[in-house]
């Protein structure tokens, strides 16, 4: 037993040595290298499980703030003077998607919640503009390995990566349906939506699913009323759940339903 304590702390003084065996400029020299590499890229990772992106405009136009849950302390994330709205981050990571007024329409951004070196307050880095044309692109969300967007455009639900590449139609737009707010699964294989498809002649809107793989459509409430900010919980178990807000007339305030 004392031979085994020996070694092991000889091991643990060997780094020491190390250290200690270093020139002096070398050692300068490795820590200039490291404080460069940090002013460089000047970021660090915002964990989103800390954290609550929201719009406000308490500055004119509709800007994104993001609120501290630990401090309460609340960061501007855009100041570019046009509206902004629908930001959705990815579930458990820091990715984060939205809508971007841009002229007269709307255009879909990404970008990576980052940290600021010398304030330490988060901040959007890596933005990066998907869509850009005369089409409006709003309501965008993410799958949780921030690889798919699934958004609302002019031809109805559609999807793509998270580059802007591959996109396509999944639920094309009718003249007499009316779907909205759809937000993608954290595991991409399921798309709900609000829609009037059940009630069209009283203009009700209930929650939809939509599966990816196969388009399969299946009503998921009846006589919700809902109005959006729909949200899933229960990443990736079997029982999955959507929750969503609900008009005042259902009295069902942050209602959820099991998928």
């Amino acid at each position: 037993m004392m031979r085994a304590t020996c070694q092991v702390n000889r091991m643990n003084e060997a780094p020491r040595r190390l250290v200690g065996s270093l020139p002096a400029v070398s050692l300068l020299l490795w820590l200039v290298m490291v404080l460069m590499s940090s002013l460089v890229s000047g970021q660090s990772s915002v964990n989103d499980e800390s954290y609550a992106v929201f719009v406000s405009q308490r500055n004119g136009a509709s800007q994104l703030f993001i609120l501290d849950l630990n401090s309460r302390q609340t960061s501007q994330l855009t100041d570019t003077g046009r509206g902004h709205y629908d930001p959705m981050a990815a579930t458990g990571g820091s990715s984060l998607v939205y809508t971007s007024q841009q002229g007269a329409g709307f255009d879909l951004y990404r970008a990576d919640l980052g940290m600021a070196w010398r304030s330490r307050r988060p901040n959007l880095v890596s933005v990066n503009r998907l869509t850009v044309n005369v089409m409006e692109e709003v309501s965008p969300s993410l799958t949780a390995d921030g690889n798919t967007v699934v958004f609302t455009s002019g031809l109805g639900i559609e999807s793509m990566s998270s580059n802007g590449s591959n996109r396509r139609i999944i639920l094309p737009k009718t003249e007499r349906y009316t779907d909205i707010s759809p937000i993608v699964s954290p595991d991409g294989q399921t798309v709900a939506f609000i829609s009037n498809r059940g009630d069209v002649e009283n203009g009700r809107f209930d929650v939809r699913l939509l599966t990816r793989g196969t388009s399969e459509l299946r009503q998921l409430t009846r006589g919700a009323e809902a109005l959006g900010g729909l949200s899933w919980s229960g990443l990736l178990t079997k029982r999955r759940r959507v929750v969503s807000a609900a008009s005042l007339t259902s009295f069902r305030f942050g209602s959820d339903w099991s998928v």
